[in-house]
């Protein structure tokens, strides 16, 4: 996972770099709030905010986060105990709160189970493709598929909005075998068939892209 830390304790905030690059996840941290609105951006997968730091505060920074992509996930950490604070943190969108001081190894298990639920893409508002297991899951259902049709679906969203040209289906998903252009079109056929609705869309120069969903 790639962090985003804003702490203005300089010893938690190093600690909490350290064991987070243990863990094998890639953080920027920065301890002015004005500094890190300006290197935010949503290329991150998680942020951890301290509530009181210098210049913009925490919660504006939520704020601005959670305006810009509401699936984002927010962990605040505060030494504040202000239960309206706490219950504005909450009504901002964060998703979950640490009360200083905490175990560093709590926040890691929190950070784990968010990288887990990061690996699930939302193709649309209900249909949801776990990249890790390539397993389709549509209305809280799972819907079983073949290799084939797994390896298709996850070279389409694991580039959503691009085109996955013929070429590139029978490198990926065939392993380099050549295929006619016809047995490519059947297993499109095939899975189209196990989706709601015409997820998968044909491009005009041969080839399939899934548009992003708004939230993904």
């Amino acid at each position: 996972m790639k962090i985003f830390l804003l702490e203005d304790d300089y010893s938690l905030n190093e600690s909490i770099k350290e064991i987070i690059e243990l863990e094998n996840h890639t953080i920027d941290n920065f301890y002015d709030g004005e500094v890190a609105f300006n290197n935010f951006s949503n290329d991150y997968d998680l942020f951890i905010l301290d509530i009181n730091v210098p210049n913009i505060k925490g919660l504006e920074l939520l704020k601005i986060i959670k305006n810009t992509n509401f699936r984002t996930k927010v962990i605040i950490i505060s030494a504040n105990i202000n239960i309206n604070l706490i219950k504005e943190a909450y009504d901002l969108g964060c998703d979950d709160y640490l009360k200083k001081p905490f175990d560093l190894e709590e926040l890691v298990l929190k950070i784990n189970r968010y990288e887990q639920k990061s690996k699930l893409l939302y193709l649309d508002k209900n249909i949801i493709f776990n990249l890790s297991r390539k397993e389709l899951t549509i209305n809280n259902k799972n819907i079983e598929l073949t290799r084939n049709e797994k390896n298709l679906l996850y070279l389409l969203a694991n580039n959503l909005g691009s085109k996955i040209n013929y070429d590139q289906i029978e490198n990926f998903v065939y392993e380099g075998e050549v295929k006619t252009s016809d047995a490519i079109r059947s297993l499109m056929k095939r899975l189209r068939k196990k989706l709601p609705k015409d997820l998968i869309l044909n491009s005009l120069d041969e080839g399939y892209y899934i548009k992003k969903y708004l939230f993904t």
